[in-house]
């Protein structure tokens, strides 16, 4: 049974047509009749991915009941939240490396969209924690529509002016790779809470992207797991691709490093 103690109040986002934002009727039951709900429970309960499940929990649910652990400033609640947040966007958005346009062949930078949407999203909940953020709103009505917004987006900034060509890759697990994730730990200070932890990553992600463009795509090209030179005849190289030395490619990694550990105050491993 509903629990009709509880009223979710109004969103505070209006369409251009001057109409709020409003959840849908079955959101809005749904927050009321969970909102006694233990996060831990609700947590656990929302692991549960089928979507055709009577106990299945809508994202949109899983956004509101994220952004009322601001009012109580539970940690543990957030972590929890958004760990499971975090994978939904990863599911609505599968990993996807794509090639742009640089200058050899149809070899060019490589952007991880995923990676990209998800950073969105993060600044979007750090932003919502320190006040209400509106953009936000939309997540709470139609949160694979706001996903998918947000990665045409970050496509439109990742491809720029240029026509995006050939997939590398499309990990329908959505799987963060294994470059990401040690380039992240590489960086990371131990012991940080769960909010403390989705700031960083924001913050890395900045300051990575603040770096000069040679020394960026040097970075993003790691990620995507290019080597600094070739294994094999034709593979592509992070040297070949910038038209640079393996000498170079290694002092503006130096310089890259140092310029992050400068802009987040640590020590960063070379």
């Amino acid at each position: 049974m509903a629990d009709t103690t509880y009223d979710p109040p109004p969103l505070r986002k209006v369409r251009k047509t001057g109409e709020p934002y409003k959840r849908l009727p079955r959101t809005e039951k749904l927050l009321q009749e969970l909102a006694a709900l233990p996060i831990n429970e609700l947590a656990e309960r929302a692991k549960n991915h089928n979507r055709k499940s009577p106990d299945y929990v809508p994202s949109e649910v899983l956004v509101h009941r994220l952004r009322l652990t601001r009012q109580h400033n539970s940690e543990v609640g957030f972590g929890q939240l958004f760990e499971i947040l975090e994978d939904r966007v990863r599911r609505v958005c599968p990993r996807k490396d794509i090639t742009i346009s640089g200058g050899i062949g149809e070899i060019g930078a490589l952007a991880d969209l995923q990676e990209n949407v998800l950073e969105r999203f993060t600044m979007l909940i750090l932003q919502d924690r320190q006040s209400y953020e509106e953009r936000l709103d939309i997540f709470e009505v139609v949160f694979d529509r706001a996903v998918a917004k947000l990665r045409a987006s970050a496509g439109r900034k990742v491809y720029g002016k240029n026509k995006p060509l050939t997939p590398l890759e499309y990990d329908e697990t959505g799987d963060v790779p294994s470059e990401v994730e040690e380039s992240l730990d590489r960086y990371s200070p131990p012991n940080m809470t769960p909010e403390e932890t989705a700031t960083y990553r924001f913050q890395l992600r900045a300051a990575i992207d603040k770096l000069p463009e040679n020394e960026r795509r040097i970075l993003d090209m790691q990620e995507a797991g290019i080597q600094d030179q070739a294994k094999a005849p034709g593979d592509p190289s992070i040297s070949k691709i910038l038209g640079c030395t393996d000498k170079t490619v290694r002092n503006r990694r130096k310089s890259a490093f140092k310029t992050i550990r400068e802009a987040l105050g640590i020590e960063v491993e070379k």
